[in-house]
């Protein structure tokens, strides 16, 4: 086969395959809200992938919420209990690693006086299986309140099944 050739498949392939994403798009945005907001569709969400199977993608969703739900209830503990001892959070500075450093640097960052400064919440939550052991979950959390201006970024978290159950064990927040 002919260099031209070749070139001439591979453009076709990826014209077929935008084609297909700019289909696919506007349901698989609609199906990642989870928190039943519907915001503006954005383009930068990802398309859902793998599916874990629907009982492993609940438990997944629902310690996810629960860190959410310490959270707003000043329960920093609980709010780092979904991770694995050895996770890795990401900073500007590179990795921090181990749970009690998270711990230690999220209460310096969002607590005051025992309590978060502001709520927290997630959208656009989408649970991928990478493996029958690990997920990988993006969305967006939502800082609220506090007499602040409200403050949102994007995760990525991957979370391991293992002998306690689902844990994160990466967090990429920004």
């Amino acid at each position: 086969m002919s260099e031209n050739t070749m070139h001439r498949l591979a453009a076709r392939r990826l014209a077929c395959s935008l084609a297909l994403a700019a289909l696919l798009l506007p349901q698989s945005l609609a199906a990642q809200d989870s928190a039943g907001t519907n915001p503006r569709p954005l383009l930068t969400a990802p398309l859902p992938g793998p599916r874990l199977a629907k009982a492993e993608d609940a438990e997944v969703r629902r310690k996810l919420q629960s860190t959410a739900d310490a959270w707003n209830r000043a329960d920093l503990a609980g709010h780092v209990e979904a991770y694995a001892d050895s996770a890795a959070f990401m900073t500007g500075r590179g990795p921090m690693i181990g749970r009690d450093k998270i711990e230690s640097s999220l209460r310096r960052g969002f607590w005051r006086d025992g309590k978060p400064v502001q709520k927290l919440r997630y959208e656009h939550v989408n649970v991928r299986a990478l493996g029958r052991d690990h997920a990988l979950v993006t969305g967006r959390f939502v800082l609220t309140g506090g007499g602040r201006e409200d403050a949102s970024g994007w995760f990525t978290l991957v979370w391991e099944r293992g002998p306690n159950g689902w844990q994160e064990i990466h967090d990429h927040s920004s």
